[in-house]
């Protein structure tokens, strides 16, 4: 009759254990991957980059405007998967509506902008959440820029694009 080892069972016991952690390391791990793999985009030099970019393709600020500098700034997401960028400054005005809508419907047209939606239409989007929509490539890449009213007597203007390349929706 053979004797068993005292220690072959724990020696058993620690290779299961190591075994186990290891394959949840593996799936831990592509999980992270498959959810948040694109996470860090928005830190690398191409990103900054395309941030400045699309950021100086905003059209001049309308007269009569004043920038809310605390409310105004950029941002890049790059924790859904798809990384993309909005940089957005906040203006009050003292006017109505109509000629900030002429302002950025007439200089977005002359600098290559291409409306989403008619002139006709425009009124109704800019008090809408999703507001004037303007389409085009800045650096060879697809962008957008949307005006609305966040309320009386302010506005924002917001230049966003896909750090991917891919075209978002107007």
């Amino acid at each position: 009759m053979t004797t068993r080892s005292p220690r072959r069972g724990v020696i058993l016991g620690v290779v299961i254990a190591l075994a186990s952690m290891v394959c949840l390391g593996l799936l831990a791990g592509s999980a992270w991957l498959l959810f948040y793999g694109s996470e860090g985009a928005c830190e690398e030099n191409p990103a900054l980059e395309r941030m400045e970019q699309v950021a100086a393709a905003a059209p001049a600020a309308a007269d009569g405007t004043s920038v809310v500098a605390e409310r105004s700034g950029a941002e890049c997401m790059d924790d859904s998967g798809d990384p993309w960028m909005s940089a957005d400054a906040v203006y009050t005005h003292d006017g109505d509506a109509p000629p900030l809508i002429a302002h950025y419907w007439d200089t977005a047209a002359k600098e290559g902008w291409k409306a989403g939606g008619t002139r006709k239409e425009a009124p109704d989007r800019f008090r809408n959440v999703d507001g004037i929509c303007f389409r085009k490539d800045v650096a060879g890449e697809p962008a957008l820029l949307r005006v609305r009213s966040l309320g009386p007597n302010e506005l924002m203007v917001s230049v966003e694009s896909a750090l991917d390349g891919s075209k978002m929706p107007c």
